[in-house]
């Protein structure tokens, strides 16, 4: 072993991952990012009092400190992506350190919630990964790590049968809703929105707002003091670029931020935490590699990009479907472009995601006319916190009101458009917006949204009436059992 291959840190092992111009054994590059995450974890007093261990003190009786070690409960959402996983295999491992350390005490437990698609994820394949983490990966501490399983369609199905129509006027580019109730014959799902949708992005859009109501909903409803989020450095930036190009800019400050409680879901129940912001993806991948993670993943493949023995890839590469750039969505292309740098030019993500750091929430402008934007407003789809009244800003630059029929050639061309298939759709979309405008009522959607509702089908959809009621509406889930991949009876979240 030549000085070129030795660990620049040990100068002892032999290198295995060269990142950040700098070379890695695996030991020293485990260190490097475990540290990482626990600087994140004990980055305020708020977080530090969630994860250290608690003992008597001059605040605190031994019984209070015990309960408080009880009660410092935290939540993962587990993608079964590279980034999720690191997350949990680290704060199995910090459990691990506590359990030796004090004696068999540990200052936290994790709830771990996966969330899964009826028709588009493989519930099987889930349950089988899930129950080797527990029975192999995670046996020392079975007790104190516990699974959760939540299909997205809950979003639909525990939403105490309140749901509302929201459509959009293809002129003025204001919004109503008319409330309906969930057919118990044909209960309105996931596949339904999604059909209506023009693209993957305007796909991948909603059902990652889904995924984040159902999340955090569940947080609310079993009293977490912190959700963790498995975003890594790369993740975060790539989401920060992808905001901006949806037309959601003014929502970056509030999805980055770690200080405050959530105010849309109690307001005074948890925080948001990014643990791994401060670790590139292609460093995530390469600790699963390291560590025998990858056997636990779900639709992802880890990239050997920092790793110096490169993975075998022989007959994978022939039967790889090569995504297109015009098939991918918008955060796929801002991934795209993250991947291509990450290894040479890693700085530019970092720098992204710092300047992100900096952005603070826009004012609410005030002046906005007639339905102005106030403090407390939100946005009936996404509940982003509405700052500016965007129908009235788009409504004053755009050119709302089509031309009359001139002569007989525009009316026999206007005669046949109306006899296709989008002209038949567009009457059938008049008459439904006329219905509602009639007997509806009016709703305020961001500018992002409005942007992803006009290119829904016949633009309107089927949505959830965001109140208390819906929000106490307990989800189902199960656990599961001991027996590998067994399901557990379903249980209810105590509120």
């Amino acid at each position: 072993m030549t000085e070129m291959d030795i660990c620049q840190r040990c100068r002892t092992n032999e290198t295995t991952v060269i990142s950040r111009k700098e070379k890695f054994c695996t030991s020293c590059f485990t260190k490097f990012i475990v540290l990482k995450q626990r600087k994140q974890m004990m980055s305020s007093d708020y977080y530090r009092d969630i994860f250290k261990i608690l003992y008597k003190d001059k605040i605190r009786s031994a019984e209070e400190a015990h309960i408080q070690n009880l009660n410092s409960r935290i939540l993962v959402p587990l993608s079964l992506g590279s980034s999720s996983l690191v997350l949990l295999d680290i704060l199995n491992k910090t459990l691990d350190e506590q359990l030796v350390q004090h004696r068999g005490i540990t200052g936290f437990r994790v709830d771990v919630l996966v969330c899964y698609s009826k028709t588009r994820d493989d519930i099987e394949e889930i349950n089988s990964k899930i129950a080797k983490l527990k029975s192999e990966r995670y046996a020392s501490n079975k007790d104190r790590i516990t699974f959760h399983v939540v299909s997205l369609d809950s979003f639909f199905e525990n939403c105490n049968n309140e749901l509302r129509k929201i459509i959009l006027h293809n002129q003025t580019f204001s919004s109503m809703a008319i409330d309906i109730k969930n057919d118990q014959d044909h209960s309105y799902g996931i596949d339904e929105l999604l059909k209506a949708c023009p693209n993957r992005s305007t796909q991948i859009d909603l059902l990652t707002f889904i995924t984040r109501h159902v999340v955090k909903k569940f947080a609310y409803q079993h009293e977490f003091k912190a959700i963790l989020w498995g975003h890594s450095m790369t993740k975060l930036a790539d989401e920060i670029i992808s905001l901006v190009v949806k037309g959601r800019g003014e929502q970056i400050a509030t999805s980055l931020d770690t200080k405050s409680f959530d105010f849309i879901y109690g307001g005074d129940k948890f925080k948001n935490l990014y643990p791994l912001k401060d670790v590139l993806l292609a460093e995530v991948d390469a600790y699963c590699e390291l560590h025998g993670l990858s056997q636990y993943l779900v639709n992802y493949e880890t990239k050997d990009t920092l790793l110096v023995k490169k993975k075998d890839i022989t007959g994978k590469m022939k039967n790889k479907n090569i995504k297109l750039v015009r098939n991918m969505t918008i955060n796929e292309l801002a991934r795209k472009y993250f991947d291509d740098i990450e290894g040479d030019y890693s700085n530019v993500i970092a720098t992204v995601l710092r300047t992100g750091d900096k952005l603070a929430e826009p004012e609410t402008q005030a002046d906005a006319t007639t339905t102005a934007a106030s403090a407390d407003d939100k946005c009936s789809l996404c509940l982003g916190k509405l700052h500016s009244n965007a129908s009235n800003w788009l409504r004053s630059i755009a050119v709302i009101e089509g031309f009359p029929i001139a002569n007989a050639e525009e009316q026999e061309l206007y005669d046949r458009w109306s006899q296709s298939e989008i002209g038949i759709e567009m009457a059938e979309y008049m008459k439904l917006k006329d219905d509602i405008w009639t007997h509806g009522e009016d709703i305020l959607l961001c500018y992002g949204c409005i942007i992803t509702m006009n290119g829904i089908k016949m633009k309107n959809v089927t949505w959830p009436k965001f109140n208390d009621k819906e929000l106490n509406d307990t989800l189902n889930e199960y656990v599961l059992s001991d027996a590998e991949g067994e399901e557990g009876e379903p249980v209810s979240a105590e509120l």
